[in-house]
Order: C-alpha cells, then structure tokens, then sequence
C-alpha cells in the first residue's frame, strides 16, 4: 500500500496537468484564423540575392544591380542583395564563399531561401542576365495569387505540373475534391471581432481579447482557389524551383498551399497527395492562430513582387521569439516640470502600473536616474502558471514511469 501511495498521487496530478495544459492551449490561441493572421501581422522573410563578378560590371548590369536595390529599399519585393567581386578576394576568401564553384562563368546570381533555424540553404543558381531577374521578380502566376490573397482568399493550392497530361488531371481532381470538401466542412473560429465596431464591442464585452480583432477590412471567409502552372512554362521557372528545391521529387508534380503573404507550405508531391491532405492542409491554415513567432509555423515565404502593407493598408505586427533576453532593462525617465504640486508624488502611467517619482527641480542630477523595467510587463502570473503546468507535468511523468515500472 505505501509503495503503491505516490504513484497514485502523480496520476491525480497527471489528470490536473492535462486539464491545465489544455486551458492554457486554449487561453494562447487568438480566435483569428491562421491564413488572416499572416496576412495582416506577420512580416515578409527575404530571400537572399547574392550576384558574383568578377571586375567592374558592364552598364548593363549595373542597372540591373540598381534595379534590384531599388525595389527592395521602397519593399516591393522581399529581396536582401549581395554582390560579391571575385578580383578583391584572395583564393582563401573566394573559398569561404557559400557553395560557391569558382569555375562558374560570371557575372553568376545564386538565390537563397529565407534562412530556417539559422541555416541557408540555396533555391537556384545560373548565369545572370536581365531576362533571368525578370523571372525573379515577376511572374503573372505570382501576381494572380497575390490579387487572389489580397481579395479575400484564404490559401491557393498551385499545382506544379510535370509531363505526364494523365497524372496532371489525376492531381487537380484530388486537390478540387479536397478543397471542396474543406469549404463545405470548415468554418471561420467563432469569436472573430470585425474591425468596424471593434471598440464597441470591447466595451460591452471585456472578456474579449484585442487579438481576436481583424486588422482590415479584407473579406473574412472560407474560400480556396486552385491553380495550374504549366510544364513548359518558362515564365514560373522561379516559382517552380522555390517549390522544386523543397520538395521530395525534382519532376513533380507538386502541390504548393499558399496563404498570408505568400507564405507556401512545403510542397505536396503526388505520391503523398490526397483529399484527406488537402482537406489536413486546410484545416491548419483555417483553424486559430496559436499567436506563435512566424518562424515556429511552417512552410517558407515565396519571393514576391507585391507591397503587402499598401495593398492592405496595415503594417505586419513582429513577433518577438520568446528565446530572447527578458533580463531587466534600464530605460531613461525624463524630469518632470517644475512644480509644487508635483513634487514628491507618484503617478500611474496608462495603467502600467508603475510608479514614477518626480522630484521636481531638488536635485539637477537627478536627470540621468534609471528605472529598471521589464520586457513582460504584468505578465509575471501568467509565467507563474507555465511554471506551475510544468512542475506538475514533470511530477506526473515521473510518477506515472514509477508506477509503471513497479508493476
């Protein structure tokens, strides 16, 4: 009996872990969908263009050059340029360069996916030219589904088409059974806040939180487009191998979701491709946004020619990992004005809950005194309860390993 108690004990706490992890599961989770969430909050990734010459550029090229860095500067594509001149480097140096094969003619453009986890990994690679870079940054597929995200779509399921005619149609009908099921089976999370009246409701419902509230006024709706890329179409050759460089097969044919920004889930190959896929993929882009940091959601940004904050009129909200420092951080706190009344009292700023001290004009150098405020702000009881869920998760499992052993 007494060596059978505490087994006991951590399976009761076992059940109260699993109740406590699902509330807060819960309480984490805005009510926004999660393809209307990137839309609206989450910043585009830029790809890497690095161009490698070897001496001065010809005209030609050094227009191209500034073409590529003027369309980044005013964030009509999201692209981040490098541009790398063989003649200054010594042989070392040149051999430091990523996957870099010195025999290649120059001028040679390498492009490289957004980094994941800290690591680069290269889309494609040729010769540079004016017509190549026009592939790059624009494309009529890119733009139709951009148009398509932009009015209301919630994912668009290109299909990446290989030579095979009878397997092309065999994928767009798996894809057009799942997304017709998806938009016969899925609804839009409850709780949504449309942002016309969002103040209203707010006031009358306090319960309600500011992330459930929509940041434009973009159509709010289940609504799945397919698309069809063509084999021999050269003008998607940069779309084709963005999607080709993550996906299982080189041929295809592959299945790209694209939601938000131009974000694109890893591409589907045909192998793995069914309704029961497509439908899995749906209900991930439709269901609550767990308000997570972009980069802990799958998938990979596209390289798109498209201004998301104008076309939409709201700016992206940047998330910050939960990785960073939170340490204290000194902040400078101007002086007050001179005044009798003011003098040795505290006061509540926007209902920070901070008191500042204003000591008027007694002591000049007090000008450079330092506060120390969090990052967290009040939220020292909601790290309290995360501490709480996993002190107990972990007196459960061991609880429940011991049990388990003495039987």
């Amino acid at each position: 009996m007494k060596r059978n108690f505490v087994p006991i004990v951590a399976e009761k706490y076992w059940l109260i872990v699993l109740v406590l992890v699902s509330i807060q599961v819960t309480a984490l989770a805005c009510k926004v969908p999660v393809f209307r969430y990137a839309l609206e909050r989450w910043p585009v990734d830029k790809y890497g263009m690095v161009l490698i010459l070897d001496g001065s550029p010809s005209e030609e090229i050094a227009a191209a050059i500034r073409r590529i860095q003027n369309v980044s500067a005013e964030g009509k594509a999201n692209i981040q340029l490098e541009v790398i001149d063989l003649s200054s480097l010594s042989p070392q140096q040149q051999w430091q360069l990523d996957d870099f094969d010195p025999s290649v003619e120059t001028p040679h453009l390498q492009v490289f996916y957004p980094e994941r986890s800290g690591r680069k990994k290269l889309c494609w690679e040729g010769r540079f030219t004016t017509s190549s870079l026009d592939r790059w940054l624009v494309s009529p597929l890119r733009s139709q589904v951009a148009d398509s995200l932009v009015g209301g779509a919630s994912a668009v399921f290109v299909i990446v088409e290989c030579e095979d005619v009878n397997l092309n149609r065999q994928i767009e009908s798996v894809v057009n059974r799942g997304v017709q099921q998806a938009m016969a089976e899925i609804q839009i999370p409850e709780g949504v806040i449309p942002r016309l009246g969002a103040n209203e409701h707010l006031q009358q419902n306090p319960e309600a939180s500011l992330d459930d509230v929509l940041r434009c006024d973009v159509p709010l709706k289940v609504d799945f487009k397919v698309s069809r890329l063509a084999f021999d179409d050269q003008n998607e050759s940069a779309l084709r191998a963005m999607g080709g460089g993550l996906a299982n097969s080189s041929s295809g044919p592959w299945v790209l979701p694209i939601f938000g920004r131009g974000r694109m889930l890893d591409a589907i190959d045909a192998e793995h491709l069914t309704v029961q896929t497509v439908l899995n993929a749906c209900k991930y882009m439709v269901g609550e946004c767990s308000c997570t940091v972009k980069t802990q959601n799958p998938g990979v940004d596209l390289l798109m020619s498209a201004n998301w904050s104008e076309s939409l009129g709201v700016e992206p909200v940047v998330m910050v990992d939960s990785t960073l420092d939170r340490t204290p951080q000194f902040v400078e706190i101007p002086v007050g004005t001179e005044s009798n009344e003011t003098s040795d009292q505290s006061e509540r700023v926007d209902g920070d809950r901070k008191s500042v001290t204003n000591e008027g004009a007694k002591k000049e150098d007090q000008e450079n005194e330092r506060t120390t405020v969090t990052d967290d702000g009040d939220s020292s009881g909601f790290r309290w309860e995360f501490a709480l869920v996993f002190l107990l998760a972990g007196i459960g499992i061991f609880g429940l390993r011991w049990r388990l052993r003495s039987h």
